[in-house]
């Protein structure tokens, strides 16, 4: 069984540049609306998580709400040393650090668990994944 196939997910694409097959290279947003926020709802975006590890740069995961499963992580080719783990103090401060994670330019991808974001919150971290060449991903409970 697939490891995604319980899950009832939505995913919205928001790219700033590029196809969706180089939306982590150009820099871009993705949300995913799913009722499990664990492993499971990381198996949508492992490949692309392993191929941005493997360039070196780093996968900055912001408030998850476990540690990240290292065998899971591995089995699927994500070079481990490459992860950064934030636990913010409150929602403004995981949104920031989210927004200085994705602009920095030293991220490939900029994984998130926090509240809903308003438009204006949305647009500014796409335009900071446009800026760094970063993709954020933001995971939401339904």
């Amino acid at each position: 069984m697939h490891p995604a196939s319980n899950m009832t997910t939505c995913v919205s694409h928001y790219p700033t540049g590029g196809t969706e097959d180089a939306l982590a290279l150009t820099g871009g947003l993705t949300e995913i609306r799913t009722r499990q926020a664990g492993n499971r709802a990381l198996a949508l975006v492992l490949p692309a998580l392993a191929r941005l590890s493997q360039e070196r740069r780093w996968l900055a995961w912001i408030a998850p709400p476990d540690i990240p499963a290292g065998p899971l992580l591995a089995a699927a080719g994500v070079d481990l040393s490459r992860i950064l783990v934030v636990h913010p103090r409150a929602c403004a401060d995981g949104l920031r650090a989210v927004e200085q994670a994705l602009r920095s330019g030293t991220c490939g991808a900029v994984l998130a668990w926090l509240t809903r974001a308003d438009d204006e919150t949305l647009h500014r971290l796409r335009s900071a994944a446009e800026d760094g060449h970063s993709w954020g991903v933001m995971f939401h409970s339904v």
